[in-house]
This record gives C-alpha cells, sequence and structure tokens, in this order.
C-alpha cells in the first residue's frame, strides 16, 4: 500500500510539473505573439530571453527570436536561433527560408547553398536557384609593388584571374590563373605562371573540407623551374566563431617546405560586424623551422564597405596562404608585412577592392653576402573586382 501511495504521488507530480510547463509554453507564446505582431522587435529580444533563461523553448519562439534579429539586421544571431528552431522540425520551411536569406546576406556561400538545397521547389524557382552552375562568378586582380635600384630589382606586376563553379549544392570548385613578372638588373628577368585548382565539400552547412593544388611554372633567364603545392584545409564555423586546421606543402627540384597552421575567428556584429582573426603558422624544410603569425581585424564602417587591417610576422619563406592562392616563393623573402583592403559593395553582383601592403624583405643574392644591412622595404598596389553571375 505504501508503495502504490508513493507511486501516485509521483504521478501527480510529474502531471503537475508537464501542466505547469504546458501552462508556462502558453504564456510565453501570447506574449511573444503579441510583440511579434505589434512589431516590437527590443522588448520580443528580451522577453523571449527572460523566457529562455525559465528553461521554456519551443520552435515558433526561436522562430520569432531569429526574425526580430533578422529586421535588426543582426544575421549571425538570427541564423543562431532559426538553427535552433530547426532542431524542433528538421522539415520546417521557414526556417530553411531565412538561414538561407542569413547566408546570403552574411556572404557566406556555402552556408547559402547548404540552404538552399533544403527549400521547396517553388521557392527555387522564385528565386532562380539551381543545383549545378558552371560558372557562378569569377573575379580579377592586377598588383604593382615598388622596385629598388639600388639592389638591382624592378618593380613586380602581377595578374590573376579566379573562376568558380558549383556542380552541386555543397560541392564546389575554383579555378586560378597567374602571371609574375620582375627583372633583376645584374641577372636578368624572372616570368612566372600559376594554375591552382581548389575543390571545397560542405557535409553540413557548418562544416567544409577543401583540398587544392598550385603550380607554379618559373622561367628565370634560359632556367625553367616547376614547383607544386598540396593544400588541405578542415574549417568549423558554429554561431560566432569559426576555426580551421590547415596543412600544405611546396616541393621543386630543390627542397620541399611544410606547413601547418591553425585559424580563429570571432564576430561581434554589434560592433559594426567586428571581425577578428588569429592565426599561426609552423613551416618547416630539410634546412630549419619557425613560426609565422598572422593577426586581422575588419570592420564595416559604412553600409556597403568592409575595411581590414593585417599583420603578418616571421620568416615568410615559400610561405603559403589564402588557401593556397598566393605563393611567396621569391627568394627575397619577407619578415614582415602588414597593410589593409577596402571592399565597396556596389551592387549585388559586384565587388571592388583595392589593398595596400608593405613589406620588410631580406635580401637573397651572392653579391650581397658581405653586407650588414640585408633588408629592404617595399610597397606594393592591388585592385581587382569580383563578379558574381
Amino acid at each position: 500500500m505504501h508503495k502504490i501511495r508513493t507511486l501516485f504521488t509521483l504521478l501527480l507530480f510529474f502531471t503537475g510539473f508537464a501542466h505547469a510547463s504546458d501552462f508556462y509554453s502558453l504564456k510565453a507564446d501570447s506574449i511573444t505573439y503579441q510583440l511579434y505582431l505589434k512589431g516590437d522587435w527590443d522588448s520580443l529580444i528580451v522577453q523571449t530571453n527572460e523566457i529562455l533563461k525559465q528553461g521554456v523553448d519551443f520552435k515558433t519562439l526561436r522562430q520569432r527570436m531569429g526574425y526580430a534579429y533578422f529586421l535588426k539586421g543582426n544575421y549571425f544571431l538570427s541564423r543562431w536561433h532559426y538553427e535552433k528552431a530547426l532542431a524542433f522540425d528538421k522539415t520546417d520551411e521557414i526556417s530553411n527560408l531565412y538561414l538561407y536569406y542569413c547566408g546570403l546576406y552574411t556572404a557566406d556561400e556555402s552556408y547559402t547553398r547548404f540552404y538552399a538545397s533544403k527549400l521547396n521547389d517553388n521557392y527555387k524557382k522564385e528565386y532562380g536557384i539551381k543545383a549545378f552552375r558552371p560558372l557562378n562568378a569569377f573575379d580579377f586582380e592586377y598588383n604593382r609593388k615598388t622596385e629598388n635600384i639600388t639592389l638591382n630589382r624592378s618593380g613586380v606586376n602581377y595578374i590573376r584571374l579566379g573562376l568558380n563553379s558549383e556542380p552541386t549544392y555543397n560541392f564546389s570548385v575554383y579555378l586560378s590563373f597567374s602571371k609574375y613578372m620582375q627583372a633583376l638588373y645584374n641577372s636578368g628577368k624572372i616570368d612566372q605562371t600559376g594554375y591552382y585548382i581548389l575543390g571545397t565539400w560542405n557535409p553540413s552547412a557548418n562544416v567544409s573540407v577543401s583540398g587544392g593544388f598550385h603550380y607554379l611554372n618559373c622561367k628565370a633567364d634560359s632556367s625553367l623551374y616547376h614547383s607544386n603545392m598540396f593544400f588541405g584545409k578542415i574549417g568549423y564555423k558554429k554561431y560566432l566563431f569559426d576555426a580551421a586546421l590547415m596543412a600544405s606543402t611546396f616541393k621543386n627540384s630543390a627542397y620541399r617546405y611544410n606547413q601547418v597552421g591553425v585559424h580563429l575567428g570571432l564576430t561581434l556584429p554589434e560592433l559594426k560586424s567586428l571581425y577578428l582573426q588569429a592565426e599561426m603558422y609552423r613551416l618547416t624544410s630539410t634546412m630549419n623551422g619557425n613560426w609565422v603569425y598572422n593577426q586581422c581585424i575588419g570592420f564595416m564602417p559604412l553600409r556597403k564597405c568592409w575595411f581590414e587591417v593585417f599583420a603578418t610576422e616571421g620568416k615568410q619563406e615559400n610561405y603559403t596562404d589564402m588557401n593556397g592562392i598566393y605563393i611567396y616563393n621569391s627568394d627575397d623573402y619577407s619578415t614582415f608585412k602588414s597593410g589593409g583592403t577596402l571592399f565597396y559593395y556596389l551592387n549585388n553582383h559586384i565587388t571592388i577592392y583595392t589593398n595596400y601592403t608593405y613589406d620588410v624583405k631580406h635580401i637573397f643574392t651572392e653579391e650581397m653576402i658581405d653586407m650588414t644591412n640585408t633588408l629592404y622595404n617595399q610597397h606594393s598596389i592591388t585592385g581587382g573586382i569580383i563578379w558574381k553571375l
């Protein structure tokens, strides 16, 4: 009899708890719905945060919170709450649609494509979304570096063309063709052509796996040198944070350089979408090893402008950057590099940008071996365009 009374008491307790939980959920639903109808987004955010602290959570509550942040232009927090809403119903079309928009408005192509694949056929037709896009974007840039006649170095001309293709929703291929030209007044000309390919697979909205190859064909006077670079990367993004592990190997007939690194990033959307990035790399060769550190800060000073400044420290000999697009294999390697880049979003399809970079370079020529000052400064200006079709 005592056991039956105990079970009955527990049953009443859990039944009462369930009714209390339902009561609080209904009250939370009513309060947030009225604020939603009024368009009082600030109050809706405050009330929802208080409700979540009480342990009450359901799909429409998260959707309203996501919508409030979306209309306030905070797309990172918006997608955080819409992702939470999807945990209650993975097939919900509204959540998938706004996650698609959040990816679009944060310029996160892989995230956008992942949720584009979840949309129904009517949405895909309305927005012109296709699984296969043979050419969805291209970019072009030109770079000019200053000359140093005293040290027998001409200015550098560098041009590059990039093409992006999306065979499926979760796979993309990027191709790049580049040309590097410089004259060494005491020994001849350098003419280097680069061919680059990078494939990226997104098994989920927040995970990416990339693999790339860069081939360099360098002609120095009458001599030819061939170099190969293999690159791999695993990236993860969640909420305001992103991280990645990277590795590459660069090799020609004379030497091999291996590079491994880690990337950490943080976005603070309330502070003009302030983005903080830190990277650390270990470069090793048969001769030695060293560390390279890179820091970057980006923010949006105006609605259509994005500005970032960066600094890179360490011996950057055969250093690969930007997922292996750039390989700094000049004999005069950099020991310090800093600069800034300004992006201007002309419209939904066209972005133009310009960059200034200051380098401290280390001289590598037989004539300079006995000199005590083996460093010189180099300045460069880059202009480019990105066109999304």
